[in-house]
């Protein structure tokens, strides 16, 4: 199997929103109810707002003998105050990293969380951050991540 990464553009509106609903659908176990629209409803606007913006980038993972897409993933890219850490403040958020069960351990995640990776490099991004499933962390602590300790969540 030979995969490719191809980046989205707001012309993949559909796509896009069919993969995250995807991905909810299976971390959140939502299902077609009262909030899916309005998710739905919600995630497009971002897609419009973010990608038209250049602060998200969003990307597909392509089985090139079928041309059938076999993952996505994402960077949130947003800004807070510039630290020891984080010189210029600017930071991604990596979201949305998913690859269908049948394929899962041929280092699909790897490719698409490499190619966000350095989408955020180029754009001189110093700090890169994601919230993971068990499944993932093996794979984000080989790229290079370490747990983040000291963080809280509001209920």
């Amino acid at each position: 199997m030979k995969i490719r990464i191809n980046k989205a553009t707001a012309a993949d509106m559909n796509i896009l929103l069919e993969w995250r609903m995807r991905v909810l659908r299976e971390v959140f176990s939502l299902n077609e109810g009262k909030n899916y629209s309005a998710i739905l409803a919600n995630n497009e606007k971002y897609y419009r707002k973010h990608l038209a913006e250049g602060n998200h980038t969003a990307c597909f993972a392509v089985d090139s003998d079928s041309e059938k897409i076999v993952g996505c993933g994402g960077i949130c890219y947003q800004t807070e105050m510039p630290s020891p850490d984080n010189l210029s403040g600017t930071n991604g958020y990596l979201m949305n990293i998913y690859t269908v069960p049948e394929i899962r351990g041929i280092g699909v995640g790897r490719m698409i969380v490499e190619f966000l990776i350095a989408d955020a490099k180029q754009r001189g991004v110093e700090k890169i951050y994601l919230e993971s499933s068990d499944i993932g962390k093996s794979l984000y602590r080989e790229i290079g991540f370490d747990d983040m300790i000291g963080y809280m969540k509001l209920k």
